[in-house]
């Protein structure tokens, strides 16, 4: 006769539901597969972690630089690429503590909050330096039009092919840790992320224009080009604020500039004048950083030049011709078609030594040079 115990059916079986032993739920999670990242998840990742290098870029350099990434591509639209001196070192620093978590843990701050891990494809543990460090190089050829990016659309393991190379898979897995450990991590890798984000997105940017400056010379001329006049050293400099987060940036870019006023007999009204400007450091000798000149041309009424880098007016006299031409080296990104060699304005910084000439039929008829400190122009601020 049956005990009542063996004949009482379980909760489980009088239920309706079949008892999987722990064998056999082994057996069934490695029928199913492990549970392999989405593409939408490692995107997700990528952008929190690129996030955090980009902040770290612009809290140690400013704008305008190039940050490094965990998923790089060809090329970069950041004017001042890798520029900065020794503080172009942090940014570096960054990207080699996101790539030493993810070669002995599997997971970086963006990767943690996404809830996805880099392993080795045919064991549990991470993929260890010299894979990622691979990995990492051969995430170029996923930059190939971006095919390799998108690869883990449609791969059966949802690998880029610097995955499948280098052996390595991404999956959807979290840190087995206490509950309290747990959260500690997961809420510092979100405050990272956050952080990242937040010095990305400029919260307040604007431009303010100095007045001219006051550094004139007098000039007498030698014939009918020039009888009298004078120039004035001048241009602007302009006074641009980032605010991101509690942090601002400011950037002070300096535009060499002259007046230049001078009368001319009536008997020469067909010479062709042109303007040239030098600028440097004043504390640097030698070739200057910025060179422009200006075809003025006869300054007749004929059709007006589309520089707007300079402006000139022609005043016709029976007594003499008054010339008033005012040129500005512009940003590098315009007037690009003008004549001189411009140079890079964010070489030249705001302590400027200036050369102007004024020249006639390819004769130097008034000249003037001087320094100018553009950040101590009144009203710059």
């Amino acid at each position: 006769m049956a005990s009542s115990d063996e004949s009482r059916p379980d909760a489980a079986t009088a239920a309706g539901f079949d008892v999987i032993s722990d064998r056999g739920a082994a057996q069934l999670a490695a029928a199913v597969g492990p549970a392999y990242a989405t593409w939408g998840q490692r995107v997700v990742a990528a952008i929190l972690d690129n996030a955090t290098l980009a902040g770290v870029t612009w809290l140690a350099l400013g704008a305008g630089f190039a940050q490094p990434s965990l998923t790089p591509v060809f090329g970069t639209s950041a004017e001042q690429g890798w520029s900065g001196g020794p503080l172009i070192l942090i940014p570096i620093g960054a990207l080699a503590i996101l790539v030493v978590l993810q070669a002995t843990t599997g997971w970086t701050p963006g990767k943690l909050v996404v809830g996805i891990r880099v392993i080795r494809e045919d064991s549990p543990g991470p993929a260890g330096l010299w894979t990622t460090l691979v990995r990492w190089a051969l995430h170029l050829l996923d930059a190939l039009f971006l095919v390799g990016y998108l690869r883990p659309l449609w791969h059966a393991k949802r690998q880029t092919f610097a995955d499948s190379i280098a052996h390595t898979v991404v999956l959807q897995q979290l840190p087995d840790l206490p509950r309290r450990q747990g959260i500690a991590v997961y809420s510092a890798a979100l405050v990272v992320c956050v952080l990242g984000l937040g010095y990305c997105l400029p919260l307040n940017s604007y431009r303010s224009v100095a007045p001219e400056g006051a550094v004139a010379c007098e000039l007498t001329g030698p014939g009918p080009f020039l009888t009298t006049g004078d120039i004035t050293l001048d241009g602007s400099v302009s006074l641009e604020q980032e605010r991101r987060m509690w942090t601002v940036h400011e950037t002070l870019t300096a535009y060499p500039g002259a007046t230049i006023t001078w009368t001319s007999d009536p008997s020469v009204r067909d010479v062709d004048y042109r303007i040239e400007l030098d600028a440097r450091p004043s504390s640097a000798d030698g070739e200057p950083v910025v060179s422009r000149s200006w075809d003025i041309g006869t300054g007749g009424a004929g059709d007006p030049s589309e520089d707007t880098s300079y402006t000139h007016t022609r005043n016709v006299s029976p007594h003499g011709d008054v010339h008033v031409t005012e040129v500005e080296v512009p940003d590098s990104d315009s007037d690009s078609d003008s004549d001189g060699d411009r140079g890079d304005l964010g070489d030249l910084g705001t302590d400027v030594w200036m050369d102007a000439r004024l020249i006639a039929d390819d004769e130097v008829v008034a000249e003037c040079g001087s320094a100018l400190d553009y950040a101590a122009v009144d009203g710059m601020r």
